[in-house]
């Protein structure tokens, strides 16, 4: 399995643990050189709907699952998904207050790829399988970041957006 973060971007926590954001970005390089390309979830958000959810892992650990994903789609962005952190999981509370607080601010998807070409040096992926999205300290992109933490004032949440933003734009 590859492990990328394109641009997994986490939208919004709430104080019961609901997530929501970007997984994956369409069309941007990652730290592996693979491009993710739109509808290479196609079949994976068919799985999904089938039953066959990717887990929501806390740094690539398959023995630290931290929650569930509830829904996951494509859009001209890329692949977004909500989910819900199991806060009466110890790492699962551990894992939200670091969120909550800044302390991390990364994601990313594991991945095997189904179908691929390569130009210019860069590996293109057209399909994948998704059997899991991390939270990680350190993603493959560092875009990879959380935009927004949302929390009861929602003051703290709203800083770091702009300063998310802000990073991007001395980045380009």
């Amino acid at each position: 399995m590859k492990y990328s973060a394109p641009d997994l971007r986490l939208k919004s926590i709430n104080e019961s643990g609901e997530i929501s954001g970007y997984a994956s970005v369409f069309g941007i390089v990652d730290g592996q050189g693979d491009v993710v390309l739109s509808g290479a979830f196609k079949n994976a958000i068919a799985d999904f709907h089938a039953g066959k959810k990717p887990k929501l892992l806390w740094q690539h650990d398959t023995h630290s699952p931290v929650g569930l994903i509830e829904e996951i789609f494509e859009d001209n962005h890329g692949l977004f998904i909500k989910g819900k952190l199991l806060l009466e999981i110890p790492k699962a509370r551990e894992v939200y207050l670091l969120l909550k607080n800044g302390a991390i601010d990364g994601f990313s998807i594991g991945y095997r790829i189904k179908n691929n070409y390569f130009k210019d040096g860069k590996q293109y992926l057209t399909d994948v399988e998704l059997p899991e999205i991390s939270i990680v300290t350190f993603p493959a992109c560092e875009e990879a970041t959380v935009d927004e933490v949302k929390s009861i004032d929602d003051t703290l949440g709203k800083i770091r957006a702009i300063s998310a933003k802000i990073r991007r734009k001395i980045n380009e």
